[in-house]
């Protein structure tokens, strides 16, 4: 995945006096490093923040570190808020509004990006906005605002999946939170919702920072218990520090 400190110094200085399309360049990646598309990087952010200045620059990021192209219509990801701490439920995309299909190819060691349609057009790059434009906390169960308690699932097609998206059965793959975890309660937000937030990688919450997966990382995981871990050994995520909010590495393109 982009995330992976694995640089090769010929293929880097070949990168740099050959092309332009990069403002930076990417690692260069073992081929077979992914097994299957993952979501590899995740922004939040609370809508009644002041310090956040009005902008929601919330966006997922799909990842493809397999050594193919993978055709995108097979996917889709769903959108489902929590708004209490300790109210457990199971994955439900009953609402067309609250998952989106793909469509097209996704290139071998290439991002899809999917942003909040009031996200910063010059500090997030994405190739599609999916969402309400409202910034309102009464809107925070519509896609795309992650406050922090608000769960992503990436799912793909198949057979004997239990979700059924616009007529067709997918099954969940990764995930970023989960309606079946418990949540925390927090302080800081003038929203009471906004104040339940999951615990990652042991002591961080889930709200106003930049998530990149982890270069140890392989493979998408459905347990988020595993996937946040307890602390951050043993979490697949590097998280930035609260409010430093880090857009310099969203997508490839």
């Amino acid at each position: 995945m982009k995330k992976y400190i694995y640089l090769n110094l010929f293929a880097l200085f070949l990168f740099v006096s050959c092309s332009s399309e990069f403002t930076t360049p990417p690692p260069v990646i073992p081929p077979d490093a992914l097994e299957e598309l993952i979501i590899s990087e995740i922004a939040t952010y609370i809508n009644t923040d002041a310090t956040a200045g009005g902008v929601r620059n919330h966006y997922v990021e799909i990842y493809n570190g397999t050594d193919k192209d993978i055709d995108l219509s097979n996917y889709a990801i769903g959108y489902q808020a929590t708004t209490d701490t300790s109210t457990l439920a199971d994955w439900s995309f009953s609402s067309a509004s609250n998952y989106l299909q793909f469509t097209g190819t996704l290139a071998s060691m290439k991002a899809y990006v999917i942003a909040s349609p009031v996200a910063n057009t010059t500090a997030v790059k994405s190739n599609i906005t999916w969402g309400t434009s409202s910034t309102a906390s009464a809107d925070a169960s519509k896609p795309l605002q992650l406050s922090g308690n608000s769960g992503i699932a990436l799912l793909k097609k198949d057979a004997t999946g239990t979700h059924t998206l616009n007529g067709e059965k997918y099954k969940i793959i990764d995930v970023f939170g989960s309606p079946n975890v418990a949540r925390v309660t927090s302080t800081g937000a003038t929203s009471a919702r906004n104040n339940n937030i999951w615990l990652i990688s042991g002591v961080t919450d889930t709200r106003n920072r930049t998530f990149w997966r982890k270069s140890t990382v392989i493979k998408p995981q459905t347990d988020w218990d595993l996937s946040r871990g307890t602390s951050a050994a043993d979490s697949e995520w590097n998280v930035s520090e609260a409010r430093l909010w880090d857009y310099s590495n969203v997508g490839i393109f």
